[in-house]
């Protein structure tokens, strides 16, 4: 059975003057949705469109879990792994 979600407060890690502070809900130990926190008084409840898809970003089927190097030359579309 499913838990169900929880909030977490979190704060924008970019280094904006503003410090964001953000809403993270989480379900089942995972981040699946940031949102603004309006009791915020710069930002008024406003999240910049970088930070608000953070959940979808970080959970997405093509990102990169490893880093890689590109191998021929630039343009090539080839890369591997590096360990």
């Amino acid at each position: 059975m499913n838990a169900p979600a929880e909030f977490a407060r979190a704060v924008c890690p970019h280094d904006c003057p503003d410090t964001c502070a953000m809403r993270i809900t989480v379900k089942d130990g995972r981040a699946v949705k940031v949102t603004s926190d309006p009791d915020h008084p710069p930002t008024q409840g406003v999240l910049c469109t970088k930070v608000s898809r953070y959940a979808e970003r970080t959970h997405h089927r093509d990102r990169l879990l490893t880093p890689m190097r590109r191998v021929g030359a630039k343009g090539d579309g080839r890369f591997e792994a590096v360990s």
